[in-house]
């Protein structure tokens, strides 16, 4: 009777989240075009404060360059509140893999640096090398938009490919197979086949196998290795795929500041909207991480249900975000036509 109750209980709690997420859902869509607009009016707001704080910056260096930093650092934090493929990838990465805070942390603040070191070296070389235009520039930037966009599309197939194998492995029973026997026992002792494959194998190593035998075989492959070589390569291709997407904010005060001829403070005020993006970034994913250990907290508390069966819950989720990170990726690269979006920046 108690465990029915329980259970009547998170089916109420499940729909009515359920319920709110999808009113909130319809009602962002509602304001969405409103939205835009504003984050348009808000964007060149902010362009032509960092351009009159670059212009006072020319006369007084050291308090108008203070200003700069402080305001570009805010910009990052603010910029990065507002819709983007970066927190998208983060928040669904962290909400359906096991992830620790620290590697999280480390994830957030590489990406953001990359962008910005992305947005130097682009203009750098598009502005010192080949004396390019600000309309060259912005055509360069968004191609590399473009391609980040098309990464995304590209990781939520590998993300979906990789939770299908998952469930595939999961759901198949393992087959029991016997071997031939190596020994057998006659009156009372036990003799070897010799014959066997087994005394072949003791012939060549008649030593107890072990992690420090030195034998040069690998006996058992360790899944701790695996499992941290396989997270690896899945931060190294988020970091790619955030970080190949050039800051826009960047972009601009680097233009802004090759014009009034202080380009090397265009590059710190680029580097401290690096860190006001990976600031509220890295809160962002603390707060996925949290909000997902609650929810599993919850969902497990005195469930009866088996290890499988949560694993599986587990790699239904990572489906859902892969098919989620396409369809953000489909939806950014048909949205980019006009050029670099300021509502799309990370």
């Amino acid at each position: 009777m108690a465990k029915n109750r329980v259970t009547t209980n998170r089916k109420v709690v499940a729909f009515a989240v359920l319920a709110l997420l999808a009113i909130g859902l319809y009602q962002l869509w509602q304001m969405w075009p409103t939205l835009v607009i504003e984050a348009g009016k808000w964007q060149r707001d902010v362009n032509a404060e960092l351009a009159d704080l670059l212009y006072d910056a020319t006369e007084n260096p050291l308090l108008a360059g203070s200003y700069l930093i402080g305001f570009s650092f805010i910009y990052g934090m603010l910029h990065s509140l507002g819709p983007g493929h970066g927190k998208v990838i983060v928040s669904t990465y962290l909400a359906t893999h096991p992830t620790k805070v620290k590697a999280s942390l480390y994830l957030t603040i590489i990406s953001a640096i990359c962008q910005a070191l992305v947005a130097i070296a682009l203009v750098s070389v598009l502005v010192w090398g080949f004396q390019a235009t600000m309309q060259t520039v912005n055509d360069k930037a968004t191609t590399f938009v473009s391609l980040s966009f098309m990464l995304v599309v590209v990781m939520g197939v590998m993300l979906c490919g990789k939770a299908l194998k998952q469930i595939v492995q999961t759901l198949r029973k393992p087959k029991l197979k016997i071997k031939a026997l190596s020994a057998v026992a006659v009156d009372g002792a036990t003799k070897l086949n010799p014959a066997s494959p087994s005394l072949m194998l003791q012939q060549q190593h008649n030593h107890t196998h072990s992690a420090d035998c030195g034998c040069g075989h690998q006996h058992v492959a360790d899944p701790q290795a695996i499992n941290q070589a396989s997270t690896l390569r899945e931060y190294i291709g988020i970091i790619i795929t955030i970080g190949i997407r050039p800051c826009t904010g960047a972009i601009m005060v680097l233009l802004f500041a090759n014009i009034v001829g202080m380009y090397w403070m265009g590059v710190i005020s680029a580097l401290a909207m690096a860190g006001g993006t990976a600031l509220t970034t890295s809160i962002i994913a603390i707060m996925t991480l949290t909000g997902k250990k609650i929810v599993n907290r919850y969902l497990t508390a005195g469930s009866n249900r088996s290890g499988q069966s949560v694993k599986l819950a587990g790699y239904y989720a990572q489906l859902v975000g892969g098919v989620l990170l396409m369809l953000i990726g489909i939806l950014l690269l048909g949205g980019n036509a006009s050029g670099i979006s300021p509502v799309f920046a990370v």
